[in-house]
């Protein structure tokens, strides 16, 4: 099933991010693809400095079957590249790309609106997605998130969600003004005290206080809590489909295994076939 049917669709859906490897390595991309692959629908490829393109692996996973979200960032990138990059997604079936700013320093190579313009230009029958962070609501970042779908973002992707007040403070004012565009949310197991405090510090936010309880009382009911969270998203009606971080590069099958077991428990499971 296409990205932009399951956005429309009445079932949450749940993606998977991965990380692609240092240089190209077929059967790295493959095996990080393929961690979650029965309950998945797309693998959503990050663009790091250093690292396979995301446009790279993403062809590459297209050609092996998969439903890849090309990662396109604004900030070190040419903006005199685009068209290029445009036109080789198109030949490789690519036509799944999540336009964001990216983490790299410096000034971006153009708007990531314009961006969002140019792929739904350049890419017929596009679905083209734009990010939004949850933990910063501004009037000004709503505005740019307005003028990211007004550009032609069908859905918006937001940073990890730990219940739903500060998603909802993005999610319900820009359904009243766009009620036909997507949100899906990243979702992460954190299973140690450490790993919340990570996160809390990238983030710029508490996790609310519940839930660090409930990791503090060890693995088990972490993973309850994780769990929890994704059924808790999965019955707000506020997001089309959940994005899952995984909290190692390479998961061991034991990790794998955990969060299917989670995704089950919160209803979430859609047994797929590559």
């Amino acid at each position: 099933m296409a990205l932009k049917e399951m956005l429309a669709a009445e079932d949450v859906f749940v993606a998977l991010e991965i990380t692609p490897p240092k240089t190209p390595r077929p059967e790295v991309l493959l095996r990080r693809a393929s961690l979650l692959a029965e309950i998945t629908t797309t693998i959503n490829v990050i663009q790091r400095p250093g690292r396979q393109s995301s446009l790279d692996a993403s062809c590459e996973l297209r050609a092996a079957g998969y439903e890849p979200v090309w990662h396109l960032v604004a900030r070190g990138e040419d903006a005199h590249d685009l068209p290029a990059a445009i036109e080789r997604a198109t030949a490789a079936g690519v036509d799944d790309v999540l336009c964001i700013l990216g983490d790299r320093p410096g000034e971006a190579a153009m708007r990531v609106r314009d961006m969002v313009a140019a792929v739904g230009k350049g890419i017929p029958g596009a679905c083209v997605g734009a990010t939004m962070n949850q933990y910063a609501v501004t009037e000004s970042a709503m505005a740019n998130l307005y003028g990211k779908i007004e550009a032609g973002a069908t859905f918006v992707e937001t940073q990890p969600a730990f219940g739903l007040e500060r998603l909802a403070a993005v999610v319900e004012p820009a359904r009243k003004r766009f009620p036909d565009t997507g949100f899906v949310a990243m979702a992460m197991p954190l299973v140690t005290p450490g790993a919340a405090s990570r996160m809390e510090a990238r983030l710029g936010f508490a996790i609310p206080e519940s839930y660090r309880e409930q990791i503090a009382r060890g693995p088990e009911a972490a993973w309850r809590a994780f769990a929890e969270n994704l059924g808790t998203l999965r019955a707000s009606g506020l997001v089309s489909g959940i994005a899952i971080m995984t909290p190692e590069m390479d998961p061991g099958p034991t990790t794998a295994a955990r969060i299917r077991d989670a995704v089950v428990a919160a209803g979430l499971a859609r047994v797929t076939a590559h």
